[in-house]
């Protein structure tokens, strides 16, 4: 197999546009339901945890408000539970694998078992998460968010597809890493928990610039882009179609990074000012 592969600016292929059977996606009828299991269960642990603290005992009697800080908080815990899970399962057991670290070396990407099932689960939850956006908490980035949850989607279905799981992989890993100290940092805050929520958010925002800024730009858009196109002209129209859908994606996504890096920008001058410190990213409800 390896001797019949050409190479085109540093990436072996096999000479055509790599397509993923259409069958794979059929687990999703039964993924998707159970990421809204899953759900369902970590906001219900979520609600119980925040109606017995004391954030809550101290706002008991203004029925609306406890109402919708509890919303706040079990959306934030079942963030939480989802994002770690997936940043642990990256860093355990695909941070090792050869291809993390030469993602184009060769085309179509072979995908294991368990890159598939990271993959298959991340569709899911962005599937849901898509739908969910309907019935969560409206906030001022709601847009942007319907804007995030589209795109990643749109990359994680057409990168596998096409047999681009590699990159898609790395892609995922910095944009999830950072995920989960923002919602500690958020029920930290639900909770009056000012220090813990100030230590959470720091990391986030250290991760969250140095991920998505950073590595994401350099190791993700930067190859894409400029070494994959070669191979996209040699392989015909509609991979340079998928090139181009793909890197639309990026720089999109790469511009919402751009958006909330500001957002987290404000935070910051609000905690030098004094204030308390609130994600003014997303956790504040439009009027």
């Amino acid at each position: 197999m390896t001797e019949a592969l050409s190479e085109i600016n540093g990436i072996r292929h096999g000479g055509e546009l790599g397509v993923q059977k259409g069958s794979d996606y059929l687990v999703l009828m039964i993924l998707v339901p159970l990421i809204a299991l899953a759900r369902f269960v970590c906001e219900r642990v979520g609600a119980y945890i925040f109606l017995t603290s004391d954030a809550a005992a101290e706002i008991k009697r203004k029925k609306g408000k406890l109402l919708a800080a509890t919303k706040k908080f079990e959306e934030s815990f079942w963030k939480t539970c989802f994002y770690s899970l997936s940043s642990l399962f990256c860093i355990l057991f695909l941070s090792w694998e050869p291809f993390l670290r030469e993602p184009f070396a060769i085309y179509p990407n072979p995908v294991g078992t368990k890159l598939y099932w990271f993959y298959m689960f991340e569709i899911a939850f962005y599937m849901w998460m898509s739908v969910s956006l309907a019935w969560d908490v409206r906030r001022k980035d709601f847009y942007q968010m319907a804007a995030h949850h589209i795109v990643t989607l749109t990359l994680l279905l057409v990168s596998y597809s096409v047999s681009l799981s590699h990159p898609g992989s790395l892609i995922l890993m910095f944009h999830d890493i950072a995920d989960p100290f923002l919602e500690i940092a958020k029920m930290c805050n639900y909770l009056k928990k000012e220090r813990s929520a100030d230590v959470s958010f720091v990391l986030f925002m250290v991760s969250f610039m140095f991920m998505r800024l950073v590595m994401y730009p350099y190791f993700a858009i930067r190859p894409c882009m400029f070494q994959t196109w070669p191979l996209a002209v040699h392989l015909g129209f509609t991979a340079q179609v998928v090139w181009s859908i793909l890197n639309t994606c990026l720089v999109v996504l790469l511009g919402l990074n751009v958006f909330w890096t500001y957002c987290i920008g404000k935070v910051v001058v609000t905690k030098i000012a004094g204030k308390k410190v609130k994600d003014s990213r997303s956790d504040t409800e439009s009027d």
